[in-house]
């Protein structure tokens, strides 16, 4: 009898701890030029969908004028892939919160970014599930990722006030040697970007209280 409750302790531990290590990401994120969103789960990759693959946007002028919507379920880290026209500016802008709406803007200390030396434009084909796994592997078992350039925040020029975007995420990018601000004056150096972040574990479900109610119960066995 002792063993059953032990298993069923240890079952509900097993269940909540399932439930914690997931979490739910509300996002709104735009690029200049083009940004597609993955997250993986344990090594197992998803694509979640990116903005237009022209210059246009669709509704917006531009296709960094309007941001897109998404929730990401559970996952253990979250990926953007960004490219520019190699014209005028180029940068990524993201609204992120959690469940426990914890923050995880765009410029966000959490965020590192990896340099492809992959070379897209505009109408180039969102990256596939199996080129982003390669490029995160050769990033993590080489050790390339960086810490992004990170400027100003939601309103700047040349792009002014992104809608349904808060105003303190920022703007970010990757670094360019000998160039102070690689977020204006068209740039290709190195892109395709690759941004990286750890999707934090939300606050755990206590314990303590399901193992009081399985101790009840067997008190009153």
């Amino acid at each position: 009898m002792k063993k059953s409750h032990i298993a069923i302790v240890a079952g509900l531990a097993a269940a909540v701890s399932g439930i914690a290590s997931a979490d739910v990401l509300n996002i709104s994120i735009t690029a200049d030029n083009h940004y597609a969103l993955y997250s993986s789960t344990g090594g197992m990759y998803m694509y979640h969908g990116g903005n237009e693959l022209g210059s246009g946007g669709n509704p917006g002028s531009y296709n960094w004028s309007l941001p897109e919507s998404y929730v990401v379920q559970g996952g253990d880290r979250l990926f953007i892939a960004a490219w520019s026209d190699d014209s005028v500016a180029q940068g990524v802008l993201a609204q992120i919160f959690n469940q426990n709406e914890q923050s995880l803007h765009s410029g966000n200390a959490a965020w590192r970014v990896y340099r492809t030396d992959v070379n897209r434009g505009d109408g180039d084909a969102h990256p596939g599930i199996e080129e982003m796994a390669a490029h995160v592997l050769t990033a993590d078992t080489q050790n390339l990722w960086e810490t992004p350039f990170v400027g100003e925040e939601n309103g700047i020029g040349p792009w002014g006030t992104v809608p349904d975007i808060v105003a303190n995420a920022r703007w970010m990018w990757g670094n360019v040697a000998g160039d102070p601000d690689p977020l204006r004056d068209g740039s290709g150096a190195g892109e395709m970007l690759i941004f990286s972040m750890n999707i934090p574990t939300p606050g755990t479900l206590s314990l303590a209280g399901l193992g009081g109610l399985c101790l009840a119960r067997r008190r009153r066995n």
